[in-house]
């Protein structure tokens, strides 16, 4: 099972306790996925909820509005999530994607970041949290490369790969090893 929080903003709707019971839940083996977006001001972000104490990194609310590619760190070309995307290119190089125009500024804390934003801000972090995972996304434009603007980008692929990771799909796994 995945839980979902899409540009999620507070405003009391989901009791405390419900927010106690889905941390809980992800330490015991569950998945959670945030896509933020300028709606992450810091009185509504769901990290400043029992939901902060699982998130990779620290939303500090300020939205940069920026024209931007999301580019591959060194560990997003080796992460089964991301490695070998369409259109990432080579080593070096910017990847054939589509530009993304907002990020929600934040500070990793933890995990790995495999795609950054401009001026190389974190974009696109995963954690395992206890038995479970956390994937952050730190935009809410993905929704373009859909759409094909500036060429578009592998957005259906990508969301696969995030929630297929985040379930525990064996393919998606970093280690994984087999001999044959």
């Amino acid at each position: 099972d995945l839980i979902v929080f899409d540009r999620y903003r507070r405003r009391d709707v989901l009791a405390q306790v419900y927010l106690d019971n889905i941390v809980r839940w992800v330490r015991r083996g569950g998945a959670l996925l945030l896509a933020t977006g300028p709606n992450q001001a810091p009185n509504n972000s769901l990290f400043n909820s029992p939901v902060g104490q699982i998130m990779p990194a620290a939303p500090n609310g300020r939205v940069i509005e920026q024209g931007y590619r999301p580019a591959p760190t060194d560990a997003g070309r080796r992460h089964p999530v991301t490695a070998e995307l369409a259109g990432l290119g080579a080593e070096g190089a910017e990847p054939g994607w589509g530009r993304w125009y907002s990020t929600v500024e934040a500070e990793q804390r933890r995990g790995q970041n495999l795609l950054v934003a401009a001026q190389g801000r974190p974009l696109l972090l995963l954690d395992r949290v206890g038995a479970g995972r956390v994937a952050q996304l730190q935009s809410d434009h993905i929704w373009l490369w859909a759409r094909g603007h500036d060429g578009g980008g592998p957005h259906a692929e990508l969301l696969r790969r995030i929630a297929h990771w985040l379930m525990k799909e064996p393919e998606l796994e970093e280690n994984d090893l087999r001999v044959a």
